[in-house]
């Protein structure tokens, strides 16, 4: 490891992986956030020493607490500071002479307030950089990392370790990004809810997971930047190594006055970001749901070489709507070469309709289906194929449910396996041409329950389906123009 990354992952170290955390503010009161996170760490399984800190209290949780942290027995690595904002600064300085590398201030009430709250915060922010102390925060609701099972956070619930990170500027987007990665069945690396960035901003948390070998995709929120051009340099180098994917806030006057008093940021020109995102490989989303649907997809699927897409449907309005999310992409639909529709033809109904989208017109189940998709992806002008509708997939046999209650449990069990099973043979078509197969189908054999469980199970299988045409084609075109970023 070259010097630079070598100093990078020691100076986070003690922030993601530290061995022991003092907890300062901790409480007692069920409703205050020094109890909740406290709790919520010791819940997450922490493995290393917690060190409460109250003056006032003797015993947390079952944890003995200490008076102040220059009285607990041991260096501790990491600091959570949840006390008021007054005694931010000396709690700071107390923490540094206690030879402690990084906190995270969760206490709210500087910058975001107005004038007096930011003198307080770079007073706070001199005194931790003085001391060689590196702060998350303030304003913030905490960092997660499942794979050290450490959940230093407020919602109680706790993401599988996986290659996911999220950095994120509000401490909900956070926690809306980290569930919604739980419910599609996948898992988190590491979560930071980044607050005001007084200290440590957006692009420093990016370049050290650009470093993190169990972070495969980076998704950020971001409502404005501290340093324009270092985040430029960073992500511009990061985006070579691994995806990212970002979400801006405050492209309208009324979003740019919210950001101020969320997190104190200026949210900056919208043109201007977007041209940082293309000079950079950024990929931009254009709300949460998008966000999550191209960062899974990075998970598995390979880049195409070229933006020429072979569309497979089920049904003709699915096709059509596929072709014209396709081409609002940028992408292009081939004309399939005489040969290709002559293979088709040896095996697909008398009436579908010879062009692209193929439309199988409710006439081929089965094996025919991935036959025609092996055959639009061996094609030499495709470089990509959108499966939409995946139910003719399954075989005719899954058309009909059963009522018994007593077979209910089985037929559902079987069907969410047969899913899982199909996604599966598509991204090995995918693995074996090096061409993206993305799939939308509504799942018209189950109720919301049922739909959640074959979610689940497909992100657990490392793969997903979209629910709807153009959400398969956003991910597509995605993955084109990073691709031609990294080419």
């Amino acid at each position: 490891m070259e010097q630079k990354s070598t100093d990078l992952v020691n100076k986070f170290t003690p922030l993601f992986k530290p061995r022991s955390v003092a907890f300062l503010g901790a409480s007692k009161d069920i409703r205050k956030w020094g109890f909740i996170t406290l709790k919520n760490m010791v819940a997450g399984g922490f493995p290393g020493k917690i060190y409460p800190v109250n003056p006032r209290e003797e015993e947390i949780l079952g944890l003995r607490v200490y008076k102040s942290v220059s009285v607990i027995p041991e260096n501790p690595d990491l600091a959570v500071i949840v006390v008021p904002p007054p005694n931010v600064v000396q709690v700071v300085k107390d923490c540094i002479g206690k030879g402690i590398k990084a906190g995270i201030v969760i206490t709210a009430g500087f910058a975001e307030l107005g004038e007096q709250g930011r003198k307080l915060q770079d007073e706070m922010v001199a005194a931790a950089r003085e001391g060689g102390m590196i702060l998350v925060g303030p304003n913030c609701n905490g960092i997660m990392n499942p794979w050290e099972k450490i959940h230093i956070q407020f919602p109680p619930f706790f993401p599988p370790a996986g290659n996911i990170a999220v950095v994120a500027q509000s401490g909900n987007v956070v926690d809306v990004l980290a569930r919604q990665i739980i419910l599609r069945g996948f898992g988190c690396s590491i979560c930071v809810s980044s607050g005001n960035e007084a200290d440590l901003h957006v692009e420093d948390y990016i370049e050290y997971l650009g470093e993190d070998p169990n972070t495969r995709v980076i998704l950020s929120y971001v409502e404005g930047f501290k340093d324009g051009d270092r985040f430029f340099r960073v992500v511009r180098e990061v985006s070579r190594k691994k995806p990212v994917i970002m979400l801006k806030a405050g492209k309208t006057s009324a979003g740019a006055k919210a950001a101020m008093s969320h997190t104190a940021s200026i949210a900056g020109s919208d043109a201007v970001f977007a041209a940082i995102c293309r000079q950079t490989g950024v990929i931009r989303a254009g709300n949460l749901d998008e966000q999550l649907d191209i960062g899974v997809a990075f998970l598995r699927q390979p880049l195409p070489k070229g933006r020429g897409v072979g569309i497979v449907t089920a049904g003709g309005g699915w096709g059509v709507l596929a072709a014209d999310a396709c081409a609002e992409e940028g992408l292009e639909l081939v004309t399939l070469p005489a040969e290709t529709i002559a293979e088709l033809d040896s095996f697909l109904p008398a009436w579908w309709n010879r062009g692209n989208p193929v439309d199988l017109v409710a006439g081929a189940f089965g094996e025919a289906i991935f036959k025609a998709v092996e055959l639009i992806l061996r094609c030499p002008l495709v470089d990509a194929a959108v499966v939409t509708s995946i139910m003719p997939a399954l075989g005719s046999e899954w058309l009909t449910a059963t009522a018994a209650v007593e077979d209910r449990g089985r037929w559902e069990s079987n069907l969410v396996q047969a899913v899982v099973n199909v996604i599966d043979r598509f991204n090995k078509l995918a693995d074996q041409y090096q061409k993206p197969v993305i799939a939308a189908s509504e799942l018209m054999f189950g109720d919301a329950g049922m739909e959640a469980k074959i979610i689940k199970a497909m992100g657990k299988s490392n793969a997903a389906c979209y629910h709807m045409p153009h959400q398969a084609a956003g991910v597509l075109g995605a993955l084109a123009r990073y691709s031609e970023y990294i080419r």
